[in-house]
């Protein structure tokens, strides 16, 4: 296997990959996407996926002082204010045929298609609401709307190396990737369900764990 350019993301389940705000008497809580109305997952959100990802796994490893360094080097120090790191990660987002495409279709002169149709095309909206714990009932005045990225959508993140990454840098993190099943919100709720490869190739990726050479 090549050296690996980007991780994918594939969506198993509808995700919310929320922006922290809402979109006024539309949603209540709205999705990252960018001017063309692509949702996307921002690098560092992705690298906190993988940070917490290692930080539930690193006790089966204590004994395997490679693999902590190899931790170190990819995710920085804890509490370093400095970027220690050798791996800068980009954002997740759409492949660029079908960006090349959708920016095609809203700028053309006849019939464009506005960033809004792509979103809307891309997600939908769930609502929910938070339970009373003493009745079990919807508790009132909690009915929230919220955006959801629709499952199957895969987004890519670019991988730039600010130092040549050795054997065991590749399988650390190819442990994060696979550790990684969830993200956004309504994890609870049956949304979130992701899975991590390099360069798209889940199989690759576990032989990389193993061992294999890269």
């Amino acid at each position: 296997m090549k050296r690996p350019h980007f991780i994918r993301i594939e969506l198993l389940s509808d995700t919310t990959f929320s922006r922290g705000e809402g979109t006024a008497g539309v949603v209540d809580i709205e999705v990252d996407h960018d001017e063309l109305g692509l949702p996307f997952l921002g690098g560092k959100a992705i690298r906190g996926l993988l940070h917490d990802s290692w930080f539930s796994m690193a006790p089966a490893f204590k004994d395997a002082k490679p693999l902590q360094a190899s931790a170190e080097r990819i995710l920085g120090k804890d509490f370093d204010l400095t970027e220690s790191s050798i791996l800068r990660i980009g954002d997740g987002v759409v492949d660029a045929e079908t960006r090349k495409w959708i920016q095609g279709a809203e700028y053309r002169m006849e019939r464009p298609v506005s960033p809004s149709m792509v979103l809307q095309a891309l997600t939908d909206i769930r609502y929910q609401t938070a339970e009373d714990r003493e009745t079990g009932a919807p508790a009132r005045t909690t009915l929230r709307s919220v955006r959801v990225v629709l499952r199957t959508l895969t987004l890519d993140s670019p991988l730039c190396w600010l130092d040549n990454p050795s054997d065991i840098d590749f399988r650390c993190l190819a442990l994060m990737l696979l550790a990684t099943r969830h993200a956004g919100l309504g994890r609870n709720r049956g949304r979130g369900h992701i899975r991590m490869s390099f360069d798209g190739d889940p199989e690759a990726t576990v032989r990389i764990v193993k061992g294999g050479v890269l």
